[in-house]
């Protein structure tokens, strides 16, 4: 990290508290939404969904907008409404109004990784993008690691506590980045973004950038909110205590593998190369989930995770990598706001997990998956090969 100029420093470091203070209370908001408001577990996943989708949609103006003005000080913007919004949720009441808190902090939240990703590309040479969004990737996953750990602990003192801490750290972030907001861009963004119609035509008609979409979006249903379609197949077949060991083993697999490796295999990424590493991804998704519905001990999981966690640590990297490839430099975040529509995909795979378990054996779950798994990296290839024939 000492290689890289202060302000990307601060701002890989900021990405971890602000993953801390969304993590803190990941594994509780179910539960105080419920008990704030009295909503049933089915009402509150609607809620949560309604949140989702209305930040992902928001976000690709969101993107247009981050073109337009200062990345820096959008970033602080962000943080700052990300932290208003976790202190209000612990004092929210109505149900209106809490969910139009949950929109603004998920969006926020999302603006603040797509601000990110641009300025990224924007302040550092290519052969260190890929680098460095590993690293910021690895620091992402320490963030989820330990801040579920501290918000337990602090919920066991007192319930509303953790959206407080949660908030706290989010606004005190603020202070990272307030000294080196003022510093000159070592890379200055080329030209001025048109407006918002001219930039939806400018994506519109990039087929290239469509097509990888839609690839990331089929993937995302796989690898996006996989924790969620894993409690929920274990929930079918296994105890509640079995799935509550076996999901705190998975977790730990996947973090601790994304921790150490991430920024390893995040080094041999060569734009040259995506779409073999794309596929390589892929294939180690689909290994992965057809290891999870042939598994019957907390090994056999751990293996078909870990093999799943490999693929997603090539993924993540790759799909920055060639969104980088394809945007202009005045159009970084429509871009990144464009494929970051691919969330959807994460917002949709529980629902259609559920479907599955409800009607078909459970097993196949797993086999649908790798279907979109594979049928999302061809896309993504397909775009990759496009991509190269044009260039």
């Amino acid at each position: 990290m000492a290689t890289y100029s202060r302000f990307i420093r601060r701002l890989m470091i900021s990405s971890l508290t602000v993953v801390i203070s969304r993590a803190l209370i990941s594994p509780l908001l179910t539960l105080f939404l419920s008990n704030k408001l009295g909503l049933n577990p089915q009402d509150v996943g609607l809620l949560l969904g309604i949140a989702v989708f209305s930040a992902t949609l928001l976000s690709l103006y969101g993107g247009y907008i981050i073109d337009r003005l200062d990345k820096r000080q959008l970033l602080i913007l962000t943080m700052l409404s990300s932290g208003i919004g976790l202190i209000l949720l612990s004092f929210a009441q109505n149900l209106y109004l809490v969910t139009l808190v949950l929109i603004i902090s998920e969006t926020a939240s999302a603006l603040f990784l797509i601000c990110s990703k641009a300025i990224l590309s924007e302040n550092l040479p290519v052969g260190q993008r890929v680098k460095a969004f590993s690293l910021n990737y690895t620091l992402t996953n320490i963030g989820y690691a330990v801040g579920p750990m501290i918000g337990v602990v602090i919920a066991g003192i007192q319930p509303s506590a953790p959206f407080i801490v949660a908030g706290a750290i989010a606004i005190g972030s603020i202070f990272l980045l307030v000294g080196a907001a003022n510093e000159p861009n070592p890379i200055a963004p080329v030209g001025q973004p048109q407006s918002f119609l001219n930039t939806l035509i400018i994506l519109k008609n990039d087929r290239t950038m469509i097509l990888f979409t839609l690839g990331c979006l089929l993937s995302t249903l796989v690898h996006g909110r996989f924790t969620l379609y894993l409690s929920q197949y274990l929930l079918a077949t296994h105890t509640q205590q079995q799935t509550l060991d076996t999901m705190a083993a998975l977790l730990a697999c996947n973090a601790i593998t994304v921790i150490l490796l991430q920024y390893q295999i995040g080094r041999f990424l060569k734009r040259e190369h995506l779409r073999q590493w794309i596929a390589g991804g892929t294939a180690l998704f689909i290994l992965g989930l057809i290891g999870f519905s042939m598994a019957d001990s907390l090994i056999g999981w751990c293996v078909a995770m870990f093999i799943f966690t490999l693929g997603e640590m090539i993924i993540y990297p790759a799909d920055f990598l060639f969104v980088d490839t394809l945007a202009p430099e005045e159009l970084r975040g429509s871009y990144y706001g464009a494929q970051n529509l691919a969330a959807l995909g994460g917002a949709a795979s529980p629902v259609m997990c559920g479907f599955l378990l409800m009607h078909t054996p459970a097993p196949m779950m797993f086999y649908a998956l790798s279907a979109l798994a594979a049928v999302g990296g061809y896309l993504c290839v397909a775009s990759g090969r496009r991509a190269a024939s044009v260039q």
